[in-house]
């Protein structure tokens, strides 16, 4: 075999070597940083909202009033108040309360509320400190964290989601203008309106419906760790989330950042968003 050949031999082998050493860069990881896409560009500021956890059920005689309270309080602040009603000792109890229940310090009755998870201030029966509390005392707090001379925050999101074959895809994009050295989560709730009660105690109306409840954690229960300490922007993408035994049209994605403290009072929520299932919600 001639020299030329067997240089063209080898020059052959090493190319075919060398395109299968290649490393595939096609996939990608749930938890993403991104670039290119329109969230990256962040508004001036972003509107402050607060989240507004309420412990029910259908047990629970007055319960149905905590559900007029949290109704009345969302007419009152429509953009700005995201309410999720979370069961026990029904047949919507949220599997993960206990640990829920723990991390707050306790949930001494029914109804309760906790409102971003911070400690009550201005009460009207003793409950200053207590993170969960009750319903006299819910909106004065929601205007508290709301606070209406400043509303607007360094932190927001928005939310991306799909539904396919019963099973729903979420992105959550993170946009902040501060960095955060703290342990940040991101935790996403799914919830479902329009349930109708099997036999709720102390309903003034028949049959009567269950609002904004929890039915599942798509992240885990406490929430998943997302650094906020470099940066400006991080995107994290939720697949697959099996919403084929709920009604897909009353489904609901509630995301919110939370910081975990060193104890239970010193939690907070430092925004969240919602959306209906299958919609998008950009910055506000």
């Amino acid at each position: 075999m001639s020299k030329l050949r067997k240089m063209f031999n080898l020059l052959l082998i090493l190319t075919l070597v060398q395109a299968g050493c290649k490393k595939d860069e096609s996939s990608s990881p749930n938890t993403t940083t991104t670039t290119g896409n329109e969230f990256e560009t962040l508004p001036s500021a972003f509107t402050k909202k607060v989240l507004l956890e309420e412990y029910t059920g259908e047990w629970c005689v007055n319960c149905p009033d905590g559900a007029k309270y949290v109704h009345d309080i969302l007419t009152k602040y429509p953009t700005q108040m995201i309410p999720v009603g979370v069961h026990q000792g029904d047949w919507l109890e949220f599997a993960q309360l206990g640990v829920l229940s723990t991390h707050l310090g306790g949930i001494g009755g029914y109804p309760r509320a906790s409102i971003n998870r911070t400690p009550a201030t201005n009460t009207t029966n003793g409950q200053d400190g207590l993170v969960v509390y009750s319903r006299g005392n819910w909106e004065s707090n929601v205007a508290r964290q709301i606070d209406v001379n400043a509303p607007t925050g360094d932190l927001g999101l928005a939310l991306e989601s799909t539904i396919t074959e019963g099973k729903l895809n979420v992105k959550v994009h993170v946009g902040y203008k501060e960095t955060n050295m703290n342990d940040t989560r991101l935790t996403v709730y799914i919830l479902e309106n329009k349930i109708t009660a099997i036999k709720q105690i102390g309903a003034t109306t028949s049959p009567y419906i269950h609002e904004h409840t929890l039915r599942k954690v798509a992240s885990s229960g406490l929430g998943d760790k997302i650094d906020l300490k470099t940066g400006n922007y991080k995107m994290v993408e939720f697949k697959d989330i099996d919403i084929s035994s709920y009604q897909s049209s009353e489904v609901e994605v509630v995301a919110f950042i939370n910081e975990v403290g060193s104890s239970s009072n010193k939690h907070k929520v430092l925004n969240v968003q919602a959306v209906k299932a299958g919609e998008t919600k950009k910055y506000d």
